[in-house]
């Protein structure tokens, strides 16, 4: 099973941590999985849609985005507040067809994006991929 992470790089918070709750996940379920990582803005990515960062988003959409804020709480690391902040790039994003770091991909198929989600979220998608065969 293939496991990639589309972000920025270096990774930021969100991106960090999608990529270690899906090897947590991963490990937990004995699944053997190779993950890799892809830049955001590599043509490798694009291949999935048009993939952007929250940064992108917002200044494509022209929202007011209090982005000291959004420094302020990603010194600290990943937290649901971070993903909560960026909730409205997020849903901008996928209003417009778009991709938004983080993006996590199983085999080859998009999964999640534009947020980090739970381990056990992680762990179903992993497992829904193994029974199909994808």
């Amino acid at each position: 099973m293939k496991i990639t992470v589309i972000g920025v790089v270096p990774p930021c918070p969100r991106c960090q941590r999608i990529h270690d709750l899906a090897v947590e996940a991963a490990h937990e379920l004995g699944i053997k999985v190779e993950i890799k990582k892809i830049a955001y803005d590599a043509d490798e990515a694009q291949q999935y849609g048009k993939v952007r960062t929250a940064h992108d988003i917002a200044e494509w959409a022209t929202m007011e985005i209090d982005w000291s804020k959004i420094r302020e709480i990603a010194s600290e690391g990943w937290s649901q507040e971070f993903d909560d902040f960026l909730m409205p790039c997020t849903r901008k994003a996928e209003e417009k067809g778009w991709l938004m770091t983080p993006i996590l991909l199983i085999n080859g198929r998009v999964v999640f994006n534009g947020y980090v989600p739970q381990k056990e979220d992680i762990k179903q998608a992993i497992q829904r991929a193994a029974s199909s065969g994808q």
